[in-house]
């Protein structure tokens, strides 16, 4: 058995098991970094079923299931270690090669089909979490970290027309990918610890009550207005 995820991956997909409408390689690496930059943090019930398609799997026991799905983790992992690499990178004025989206493959341009394909499981993640990607687009400041995927995710608008140099601004948007994702899974860090702070000014039910009584939250001002005592 490959120690390679992907490897993992491609081995199942060509497998019995594997359902015909699971996500290629290419498209799962977009799936799962739409799902780590995700603005509203995605737990593995939220997302496991989205990289099997329109079927289940069908595995023949129990290790096997754990195998590929520890594969799915570990490249889930990996990519949090790039994206993190690469903020480290940014802050030290470095360029950022520690984070490369697999459509990257060597040296040349990678070729727009290919991207698109890795955009489609990114744009797949960013509809489990509408909410949260709308608020993003919705602030002028953050469009230019959302505006290198736009060419890439799929739009069946038969009114666009495409630039005439479509083609060269297909490969500088592909070239940004990589820095526009690092901020991204900042962002999406900053916005969760942000909810999450403010969850927690709430006071729980055994701390002292912030009215300054002295007593419980729960026998004081978090009291139930049926048995205030």
């Amino acid at each position: 058995m490959s120690d390679d995820p992907l490897s993992v991956w491609m081995n199942f997909l060509v497998s019995t098991a594997a359902p015909k409408t699971a996500m290629v390689p290419m498209e799962l690496d977009g799936y799962l970094t739409g799902v780590i930059v995700s603005p509203d943090l995605l737990l593995p019930s939220d997302w496991l079923d989205g990289i099997w398609g329109e079927d289940d799997p069908a595995f023949d026991d129990e290790a096997n299931a754990e195998i590929v799905f520890g594969a799915v983790m570990a490249h889930y992992n990996a990519i949090i270690a790039a994206l993190d690499a690469g903020f480290a990178q940014l802050e030290a004025k470095q360029p950022i090669t520690a984070f490369r989206p697999l459509f990257f493959t060597g040296p040349d341009k990678p070729q727009h089909g290919v991207v698109r394909l890795w955009a489609r499981g990114f744009g797949k993640a960013m509809r489990l979490a509408p909410d949260g990607w709308c608020f993003i687009a919705e602030d002028e400041r953050l469009l230019s970290v959302l505006s290198p995927f736009t060419g890439f995710l799929e739009n069946n608008d038969p009114a666009l027309v495409p630039a005439e140099n479509i083609d060269e601004l297909l490969d500088e948007a592909a070239a940004d990918i990589p820095r526009a994702t690092v901020f991204l899974r900042k962002i999406s860090q900053f916005i969760q610890q942000n909810r999450r702070g403010r969850r927690s000014t709430k006071p729980r039910r055994n701390d002292p009550c912030p009215c300054g009584s002295g007593r419980k939250f729960k026998r004081c001002c978090g009291a139930s207005p049926v048995n205030p005592n």
